[in-house]
């Protein structure tokens, strides 16, 4: 059963009310208006067409929609948003109290962590599905944790229906199947019933997958899953393919001819230019999102996010683009590796802060879907903050470095003083459980797309998590010894 014991912990529910409301009204006072990035326009087009398929999952879009059935306040999605999160964090807050006899300064840490944290209020504030994939993933987890020593038919039914949720939302989701597969299969329930939850979540994530891939033919004019990861594709081949100190010439496949030639024309006339001074420096999202991108259907164009005739045209070349990324790969494996993957593993430990450290992109004006949605009367936005506070997020990398050590570091002392015999059963499984999503995430995000400081920000709860758990449990053997 899904139901959480409150007896003896109100006090953390009345805590996490309160820190809440006083957090957001202040921020609010600082920061009237949502923080913006180009996804939020893409997600907001969704929402105002109601659409069901685009070039990211529509499960955010649709939340944005149901909030506008209420108000479209910006201030009520905000608020819809950090609620959400707060209300899956402290789900996710009792169900580790449940795992283990924990000291008073393991949970003061773990709360402060999970309701305190400054980069959660901030990505509230963001029009983007993050801290809404953030408080999906932290109640499928905690789900997970529960399955193996409390299952039951409403918990794996929940379970199936909050796995289709994420799947909406994220395309880091993909690997969230695979991970509930593994621990349904280990779950105390009878052979019926794990075969018939596998079912169900193998027939539910199909059953989506072809709804969406009906969906974009209707809505993009092209029949695929999903237009973006073709691009992505081709994104993170050209990367490497550009930043590779010698490029001998190739014959291409002739379908391929088109776009070669418009990549090794753009590359040459990078060649004179200092790479600390090159547009695709930084191994984030030029190839794929700059107008001036050479895999751009047309050059130069304005405001992609939020341009159906441009997106629709970028959904048409995406399956030619997916196989020509799959050609250069092909042609340079280890250049890729060199160039691609192994700047993306240093990148994985150490995420770049991007949007979290500025505001509105620089910008202060909107683009005219986010005036016009949320009834602005003009589109400036502004802030009473000069902003310098955002500087913080520039550490962060430096913290998640910090915890994958610390994390790496309790796991390995939990290897070596044969942690099973002093643990309880059910943390032992849920600390399982989190090894094997770090080690599945890490090989997804590695290969998927360049990682940036929001998609670890789940990574970081789960190692604060269970660092902090081991660390109270070593100290506490060590003085009983």
């Amino acid at each position: 059963m899904m139901k959480i014991h409150l007896k003896g912990r109100s006090r953390y529910l009345y805590i996490a009310g309160i820190t809440m409301l006083i957090q957001f009204l202040f921020f609010k006072c600082l920061y009237p208006f949502p923080n913006f990035m180009q996804d939020s326009y893409n997600y907001l087009r969704s929402a105002y067409t109601n659409a069901d398929a685009n070039m990211w999952p529509v499960g955010y879009a649709k939340l944005i929609r149901f909030a506008g059935f209420f108000s479209h306040s910006d201030t009520l999605l905000v608020f819809m948003q950090y609620f959400f999160y707060h209300c899956c964090a402290l789900y996710f807050f009792f169900t580790i109290l449940d795992l283990t006899n924990s000291g008073k300064w393991v949970k003061v840490a773990i709360f402060i962590f999970l309701f305190l944290n400054p980069v959660i209020l901030y990505l509230s504030n963001y029009i983007t599905s993050d801290v809404y994939f953030i408080g999906v993933s932290l109640i499928w987890i905690s789900q997970l944790f529960k399955l193996i020593y409390k299952p039951g038919v409403l918990l794996l039914v929940t379970h199936v229906l909050v796995l289709l949720l994420a799947f909406t939302v994220r395309y880091h989701a993909l690997i969230y199947p695979v991970i509930s597969i593994i621990v349904i299969v280990f779950c105390a329930v009878s052979l019926r019933t794990k075969l018939f939850s596998i079912v169900a979540i193998l027939a539910l994530i199909s059953g989506f997958v072809l709804y969406t891939t009906a969906q974009t033919e209707k809505v993009m004019g092209t029949r695929q899953f999903s237009a973006f990861s073709g691009w992505q594709m081709a994104s993170n081949a050209v990367y490497a393919y550009a930043h590779m100190t010698e490029r001998p010439a190739i014959k291409v496949p002739e379908e391929f001819t088109a776009v070669h030639t418009r990549v090794s024309n753009y590359l040459d006339s990078l060649q004179h230019i200092p790479m600390d001074l090159r547009p695709d420096k930084p191994l984030m999202a030029f190839y794929l999102w700059n107008p001036g991108s050479p895999l751009q259907p047309v050059p130069n164009a304005e405001h992609i996010a939020d341009n159906k005739l441009h997106l629709e045209k970028m959904a048409a070349v995406s399956p030619l683009y997916n196989k020509y990324g799959k050609y250069l790969i092909s042609q340079y494996p280890l250049q890729y590796i060199r160039y691609y993957i192994l700047p993306n593993i240093l990148q994985y430990a150490n995420p770049p802060a991007e949007n979290l450290a500025v505001y509105n992109d620089g910008s202060d004006t909107v683009w005219p879907v986010a005036q016009v949605w949320f009834g602005y009367k003009t589109n400036n936005v502004y802030t009473r903050s000069d902003t310098r506070e955002m500087q913080i997020f520039e550490y962060y990398p430096a913290f998640m470095v910090f915890i994958i050590l610390l994390f790496t570091g309790v796991w390995i002392g939990y290897l070596l003083i044969g942690g099973r015999k002093f643990t309880a059963p059910r943390f032992r499984n849920a600390f399982r459980i989190t090894t094997l999503y770090w080690i599945v995430h890490f090989g997804f995000s590695v290969l998927a797309s360049p990682v940036v400081l929001r998609y670890q920000l789940f990574n970081m709860i789960l190692g604060v998590t269970f660092s902090v758990l081991l660390i109270d449990m070593y100290l506490r053997r060590a003085r009983y010894r």
